[in-house]
């Protein structure tokens, strides 16, 4: 097969960057002469940077306005870049691909008509969406199936001697705990003879602060935030970034979804890990405004549910998740 230099591009979100790679991995096991460069904000860049299926990782800077992005690409078009693989297919990352590649392939989005090659945009209740941006690969005749995850051992973190849970209480309003559920969570874990570690990030910084129970690791890089989870006994977060990255340890993770369907956005893991949730007649959801007062999806999960669920998996970390 001839070699060809390839432009993947999914550069928000961190799930969504993590999640990406599964792509890269399907695409060097079916095109092992093809080269990779993968397109991702640079804040999330570094976890990328020695993964063994990604030949370069580009840097993409936030908030660029159209301008911005056209100099971008065009800084980025000096590279010689073939393909293009649009896994994100919005307009920013459209219009890169358009300025870069001849040939180029996305979903079918409202920037479609800049794509050579656009393939629906499916959502199934039973379907992971990773599994929709394999079919991208098809159109390209690679007819891989996402595999296990492919990073490489994370670097081991040494700051705490006793065992510790690593917690993600706080997201999006919509997917957060409640202060209160964080705080019983943190008292249960150490009665579990385990030291909460609380994590959080930007504007989830503040809420952490505020909690009287527990360490708290904040300012942490990427690389460091997965050693911390590599070392612990068990993370335990909300539908969110770091539960993806989570999944890229060996390390048992509980999952706390509210709006959003499990089987649609779970992290890619099928043992040690656990998905717990409320059945409630308005999930799934995408509103960005919740009817209620408070997110019932999310905040109406006991801490004992989600603490027995902890309990359950710990002592069997090799439990199966169907997906």
């Amino acid at each position: 097969m001839k070699e060809k230099k390839v432009l993947l591009l999914r550069p928000r979100k961190l799930g969504d960057t993590v999640l990406a790679t599964l792509v890269a991995d399907a695409i060097k096991r079916a095109r092992p002469s093809w080269e990779i460069h993968y397109l991702v904000e640079k804040r999330y860049a570094e976890i990328f940077l020695d993964h063994p299926s990604i030949d370069r990782v580009v840097k993409m800077p936030q908030g660029m306005g159209p301008w911005q992005t056209w100099e971008f690409a065009t800084w980025l078009r000096k590279e010689e870049l073939h393909l293009a693989i649009d896994l994100y297919s919005g307009a920013r990352t459209a219009l890169i691909s358009f300025r870069c590649c001849r040939e180029r392939y996305g979903l079918r989005t409202s920037w479609g008509f800049l794509y050579t090659k656009t393939v629906p945009r499916r959502i199934s209740p039973h379907t992971h969406h990773i599994e929709n941006q394999f079919e991208i690969l098809k159109s390209l005749g690679i007819s891989e199936r996402p595999g296990e995850y492919n990073f490489p051992p994370p670097q081991p973190f040494s700051s705490f001697e006793k065992p510790y849970a690593v917690v993600h209480p706080f997201a999006s309003p919509l997917k957060s705990l409640s202060p209160e559920q964080a705080e019983a969570i943190g008292r249960g874990l150490r009665k579990m003879g385990l030291e909460p570690i609380f994590i959080g990030f930007g504007e989830e910084e503040k809420r952490i602060k505020t909690l009287r129970s527990g360490e708290k690791m904040l300012g942490l890089g990427l690389r460091e935030l997965r050693g911390l989870i590599d070392s612990a006994e068990i993370f335990i977060g909300v539908d969110s970034g770091p539960a993806h990255l989570a999944s890229t340890t060996k390390t048992p993770i509980l999952v706390i979804f509210g709006p959003h369907n499990p089987e649609n956005y779970r992290p890619w893991r099928k043992f040690g890990v656990k998905v717990v949730e409320t059945p409630l007649p308005c999930r799934p959801c995408f509103e960005k405004k919740c009817p209620y007062s408070y997110p019932r999806c999310v905040q109406d999960i006991p801490a004992s549910k989600i603490l027995e669920e902890a309990r359950g998996l710990l002592n069997n970390p090799y439990s199966y998740q169907p997906g």
